[in-house]
């Protein structure tokens, strides 16, 4: 009872609601036409008493008239519209004032659609919470009929039907008689329908669930009926209630599972649903409704997935062939997939070709996934090439889906990994016919086949560069795939034949770049084929050598490929050769860490000393093939870094058997890397001045090169210092490890110094007193190194005689450094040499004259004061010589 109640308030509220909503609108229209009743007047008025030229009266008329039969039909946009107006200036003015051109703003597209549905709502919404009510009135009532228990079911079930039926014939009869205002369009029958399916939707779910009244087929169907119809009507109606049947139909399956798994059946009724929604989609015109079909359509292709069996993978390759077929290629090619498209498109637009990219790898990559983790048979085999038949012939009917090209060729490739790994056997390459059977023989077919294809559309559509392209390739990709899948022991059954075939279609691909040399084709038509050859070639010779073999073979193909671009004048573009020269620099930067390197011998040498001047050779010739080119910077960066990798490497390989291990060097390795990585810094700065665009790379390598060097150098006098350590410099003067520990880095740095001013002159004072710092160790060093021979630590102590040394040396070196500034007429030098003097006489006081005595003591003090009054002599008369009276 207390049901009914409720529902009696409910249908009060309701009918108490409407009663409110419809004197509101009764009012709203009664003071609208009062309103243009007066605007009519006013209209009237101008067009009879102002005299105004012939054409801006009829203009201002006739916009006005049509203002007016436009605001009629929709009483509050007439009202929003005569606010306006009232705040507006006279009418009078608004005729006669020249119209203000302003450039309209810009307004995203879900800017745009929230706007169009908030005005769609603020115009319509007393009808659409008219039409919720009736739905929750349909469902109320459904309720109240199950639980009140006052008819029998079979009655309430009737009743709620009659209702809905009621809504439905309701909506369609006042579509039919036209009776609501046009300006509506058609909301009002559009809500009542909605309803009354919404109604029968909800009655037939509980026939089936609580009554049991109905078997899990009838209801299906049933259901399935009721959302189909919903989509019939809103050919009639409008697209919003094509949005009711469109999800009411996909989710049939959900509230009504018969619990048989039959994929067959499931997929049947989606694609007869995805018909209908696609022919209702079609119909009214509105993208969103494709959205819907679309999710709904591979929603339910996903879950079919999860019911997948041996004996069923034929029906999912069958269904995603045809909704591909269904979704993409009827929509855009017409029922009949006549209207065929072959003008050539750019890269960049291929790319953008939505949603048809985005459906065909909703489709093909869970396929193509679920068939690398099935086991593979004849089914997944047929589907694979099926859908690389299906895809190609899309290919050749629209040049907008040339890019699925590729597709197909990954979707070979993929086909090759699944059948290999599935046939692995022990046994199988006992056989010498291997290469005919099984993966090995359907990856050599795929890959002559697709090449076949590639050339011949190719020939036949020249400006179509993805024919050119798998033409060139698709041998190439197949075989490189075989490569990696054989064992080493079985490739010297496969080589020859794969060699013989790369060789002829390297041979065909040549060919076919001289013959398209001589039609208006494009750069990127003949280069194809070009680098396709020269790919062949290089997996050829990849198979038939190895490790340092190959890395030679790859910088002779550099090499013959910048003599034919030179000998032949052909332009092709230069990133390819970039690539390939990267690769290579890779290989060669990785190889000296590689363990299969450490043994490796050319000619009987250790295969560093073969490979890397020879690379730097390649390189450099290469770059002269290239005048005034960017690549002929490239190509010589290249050689320069094999020269860094070269003295990187031996030096450290020369001096201790191996190539350096950043984590446990030596002292001796150290000094090694500080040299080599400062110099290699140098040359690279100095590089970047004749880099033009890749200045900037070789300055950032350069100071990354000088900054590793510097940390090594830090390193060392901290941790590895011999003046601190026990360790072994040698035996000779001047000619020993000390050489290369600070002097030679002291004379890098002043380079550095030099080649960093222009860039960053506030750093050059640092680098400069760092550089003085290397000359002060160093020149110390060699002196004590004399006195005390092969090891320098301090804790040895010093003899007069050496202390003495260090007087007469700094002496020397501090006035040559004056004199020197003095010519040069720079003051820095000066102060520097005066500096140095200045410490000189210090030490002579503090420490050499401490410990003499008589006759010596007279003796040191005699010859300094001497030095200094003659180096005193010596400035005035260099001064007056440099500037005369």
């Amino acid at each position: 009872m207390d049901d009914l109640v409720g529902l009696a308030v409910i249908v009060i509220l309701v009918v108490v609601g409407g009663a409110i909503c419809g004197l509101i609108a009764l009012v709203q229209l009664n003071g609208l036409k009062q309103e243009v009743a007066v605007l009519r007047a006013k209209v009237t008025h101008l067009q009879t008493h102002k005299p105004i030229s012939q054409s801006e009266p009829q203009s201002g008329a006739s916009t006005a008239q049509a203002a007016l039969s436009r605001t009629e039909p929709i009483a509050h946009k007439a009202q929003s519209n005569l606010t306006s107006q009232n705040a507006s200036p006279p009418v009078i003015n608004q005729l006669s004032a020249p119209p203000k051109k302003a450039k309209p703003a810009e307004a995203s597209a879900i800017a745009l659609l929230f706007n169009k549905l908030r005005a769609g709502f603020e115009e319509n919404w007393m009808t659409w919470i008219g039409a919720i009510a009736l739905a929750f009135g349909g469902i109320f009532l459904t309720k109240y009929s199950l639980e009140a228990g006052l008819l029998s079911p079979v009655m309430r079930l009737s009743l709620g039907g009659l209702f809905g039926l009621g809504l439905i014939a309701a909506a369609a009869y006042l579509h039919h008689k036209r009776i609501v205002f046009e300006g509506f369009n058609n909301y009002i029958p559009a809500a009542l329908a909605s309803g009354g399916f919404i109604t029968c939707f909800a009655l037939t779910l509980l026939a089936y669930s609580s009554y049991g009244m109905l078997s899990p087929t009838v209801a299906f169907f049933a259901l399935a009926v009721i959302a189909i119809s919903a989509s019939a009507m809103a050919l009639r109606l409008g697209p919003l209630l094509a949005v009711l049947g469109i999800i009411g139909a996909y989710s049939v399956p959900i509230w009504v599972n018969t619990g048989s798994g039959n994929l067959f059946a499931l997929f049947m009724y989606v694609g007869f649903v995805s018909l209908s929604a696609a022919l209702v989609a079609h119909k009214v015109q509105r993208a969103w409704l494709w959205y819907l079909l679309w999710a709904g359509h591979i929603g339910w292709y996903l879950v079919g997935f999860t019911l997948l069996k041996i004996n069923t993978v034929w029906l999912m390759g069958a269904f995603a062939l045809l909704s591909i077929v269904g979704l993409i290629a009827i929509p855009r090619l017409g029922l009949k997939l006549n209207v065929i498209e072959h003008r050539p498109h750019s890269l960049k637009r291929l790319i953008k070709v939505l949603p048809d990219h985005a459906l065909l790898f909703a489709f093909m990559a869970p396929l193509i996934f679920t068939m690398l983790i099935s086991h593979f048979d004849m089914q997944w085999q047929t589907i694979g090439v099926l859908s690389i038949v299906l895809v190609l012939f899309l290919v050749l009917k629209n040049s907008r889906w040339d890019i699925w090209q590729g597709v197909a060729l990954v979707i070979s490739v993929l086909l090759v990994i699944s059948a290999e790994r599935t046939h692995l056997s022990p046994n199988l390459f006992d056989d010498a016919l291997f290469i005919f059977k099984n993966e090995y023989g359907l990856g050599l077919l795929l890959g002559l086949l697709l090449t076949a294809f590639g050339l011949y559309y190719g020939k036949k559509q020249i400006k179509r560069l993805a024919f050119h392209i798998t033409g060139a390739f698709s041998a190439f990709v197949m075989i490189a795939t075989l490569y990696t899948l054989i064992p080493n022991s079985a490739l010297s059954t496969a080589y020859p034949l794969w060699a013989v075939v790369l060789f002829v279609v390297a041979a065909i691909l040549i060919k076919c770049a001289q013959h398209l040399a001589q039609h208006s084709t494009t750069l990127f038509q003949r280069f194809t084929y070009w680098v396709g050859a020269n790919a062949n070639i290089t997996l050829a010779i990849t198979m038939l050598l190895s490790d340092s073999g190959l890395t030679i073979a790859l910088a002779v193909q550099v090499l013959l490929i910048s003599v034919l671009i030179k000998r032949y004048s052909v332009p092709m573009p230069h990133w390819p050769i970039k690539a390939l020269v990267a690769a290579l620099l890779m290989r060669l930067t990785l190889a000296p860490w590689t363990p299969s390197y450490d043994a490796l011998t050319v000619f009987g040498l250790h295969w560093s000393i073969v490979v890397y001047p020879l690379c730097i050779a390649l390189f450099f010739v290469a770059a002269k093939c290239f005048d005034s080119s960017k690549l002929k910077i490239w190509l010589e960066g290249a050689a320069l870094h094999c020269l860094a990798l070269f003295i990187t490497t031996e030096t450290s390989y020369q001096l201790v058997g191996h190539y350096p291990q950043f984590d446990s060097l030596n002292f001796y390795e150290q000094i090694l890397l500080t040299c080599n990585w400062l110099a290699l810094g140098c040359v690279y700065s100095h590089r970047a001045k004749l880099a033009g665009a890749l200045a900037k790379l070789y300055q950032v390598a350069g100071f990354a090169l000088a900054g590793l060097a510097g940390l090594f150098a830090i390193k060392t006098l901290l941790d590895d210092n011999p003046l601190f350590e026990s360790l072994y410099i040698g035996e000779l003067p001047i000619f020993n490890w000390l050489l290369l520990l600070w002097l030679v880095p002291a004379g890098l740095t002043l380079w550095l110094a030099k080649l960093v001013k222009p860039i960053n002159a506030k750093a050059t004072p640092f680098i400069l007193a760092v550089a003085g710092g290397f000359i002060l160790l160093a020149i110390n060093s060699f002196i004590r190194q004399y006195w005390q021979g092969p090891y320098i630590y301090l804790s040895k102590g010093a003899s007069n005689a050496e202390l003495y040394s260090y007087s007469v040396i700094w002496l020397v070196l501090g006035a040559g450094i004056v004199i020197f500034g003095h010519l040069k007429n720079q003051l820095l030098i000066q102060k520097v040499g005066l500096g140095i003097l200045a410490a000189v006489i210090v030490k002579v006081f503090l420490i050499d004259m401490a410990n003499l005595e008589g006759l010596l003591k007279a003796l040191s003090f005699i010859g300094l004061g001497l030095s200094l009054v003659g180096l005193s002599w010596l400035f005035q008369k260099l001064r007056s010589r440099v500037n005369p009276v």
